[in-house]
């Protein structure tokens, strides 16, 4: 299990809207309440957890995909 935190460098609803919309635009499976969520895509599951403005992640991934792989889409997708 990977494990990583962010800062983030908007307000959180804002953040959780633009990952909302590239998730659904590139097939991610991704369900959050404002302060928490999972996703899940091609063997990727994780969930998140936002406190202030840091998010802590949390996923599993196949053996084939890196973790610098994972991480760097996340941040893609939440930076």
């Amino acid at each position: 299990m990977g494990t990583f935190c962010m800062k983030l460098n908007e307000k959180a609803a804002v953040v959780l809207k633009r990952a909302e919309e590239l998730a659904k635009s590139n097939g991610v499976r991704f369900q959050h309440n404002g302060r928490s969520g999972s996703f899940s895509h091609l063997g990727v599951k994780g969930a998140f957890t936002i406190n202030k403005n840091v998010v802590e992640v949390k996923y599993t991934k196949p053996v084939f995909i890196s973790d610098s792989m994972v991480e760097k889409q996340i941040k893609q997708i939440l930076g």
